[in-house]
C-alpha cells in the first residue's frame, strides 16, 4: 500500500527534521539570548541530555531512512515500492481517490481533471532514486560512521576521534539533505494523490522555520511563568 508508506517515509522524515531543527533553534537561541544561555548552564544535565536525545534521535531515523538492507524500510525500499506497484498511480487510482476524498460523490470537475492528470513512469521514480544515490555516499562517508560507531555502538578505537568523526559534518550540508528528503516525499505525494509531475526544488522546506517558530514560543513561556516556591508563592 503506497498510501501507507508514503506516510511511514513521511514521519520518518519529520522526526529528522524536527530533531535537528530543535537542537538548533535551541542553541542558536541560547547563543543570542543571555537568559536562555544562564538557564542552560545553569541546569546543564538537564540541557546535556536533552541534546543527546535529540543527537541520536536525528542520528538513528537518518541511519533508518538510508538504510540499504533489502529487509529495512527505507528511502530506498520506498522507491523501489513505488515502482513495483506502480499501478497504485494509475488514473484508476486516482479516481478513487478523489472520489473517497468526495465521500463517494462524483465531482463535476472530476472527468476533466482526469483528463489532464499525469500518469508516472518508471524512469520518475528511476531519478529519484539516481539522486538518492548521490545522498547514500555523502551519508555512508560522513553520517554512517557516527551512527554505526558513536551512537548505536562505541568502538573503543573510535573514543579518542570521535571529535574528529562530529567535525566532518556540517550544518548545511545537513540541511541540503533534509531537503532533498522533504522534496522526495512532496513530489510522490503529488504523483499519488493529485497525478501532477513535480520536481526537486519545486516545494518549500520551511521546516527550520516551523520549528523556530515552536521553539521560540516555548522558550518564551518558560522565560514568563513565575517560579513558585513549595509554600505556593511566585519568587519571581
Amino acid at each position: 500500500n503506497i498510501e501507507r508508506l508514503l506516510k511511514l517515509f513521511r514521519d520518518e522524515v519529520t522526526t529528522a527534521c524536527w530533531a535537528f531543527f530543535v537542537w538548533k533553534t535551541i542553541n542558536n537561541t541560547a547563543s543570542g539570548d543571555a537568559k536562555v544561555h544562564k538557564a542552560l548552564n545553569e541546569n546543564a544535565v538537564s540541557w546535556n541530555i536533552i541534546t543527546h536525545s535529540l543527537q541520536n534521535t536525528f542520528f538513528v531515523t537518518l541511519g533508518r531512512i538510508f538504510d540499504v538492507d533489502g529487509n529495512a524500510f527505507s528511502i530506498h525500499s520506498f522507491l523501489r515500492a513505488c515502482i513495483e506497484h506502480i499501478d497504485q498511480f494509475s488514473i484508476v487510482a486516482l479516481r478513487e481517490r478523489k472520489l473517497r476524498d468526495a465521500k463517494g460523490k462524483i465531482p463535476e470537475w472530476l472527468e476533466d481533471y482526469l483528463s489532464d492528470a499525469y500518469v508516472p513512469r518508471e524512469i520518475d521514480f528511476q531519478r529519484l532514486r539516481g539522486e538518492t544515490s548521490k545522498r547514500q555516499k555523502q551519508y555512508d562517508e560522513i553520517y554512517r560512521p557516527i551512527r554505526n560507531k558513536v551512537i548505536a555502538h562505541r568502538e573503543q578505537q573510535r573514543i579518542q576521534n570521535v571529535d574528529e568523526l562530529f567535525g566532518r559534518t556540517n550544518i548545511g550540508q545537513i540541511e541540503d539533505v533534509l531537503n532533498f528528503l522533504f522534496q522526495v516525499q512532496s513530489i510522490v505525494s503529488q504523483l499519488l494523490f493529485n497525478g501532477r509531475l513535480t520536481a526537486i526544488g519545486e516545494f518549500t522546506f520551511d521546516e527550520d522555520e516551523y520549528v523556530q517558530n515552536d521553539d521560540e514560543d516555548m522558550l518564551r513561556k518558560l522565560k514568563a511563568q513565575p517560579v513558585v516556591s513549595p509554600d505556593g508563592f511566585a519568587t519571581r
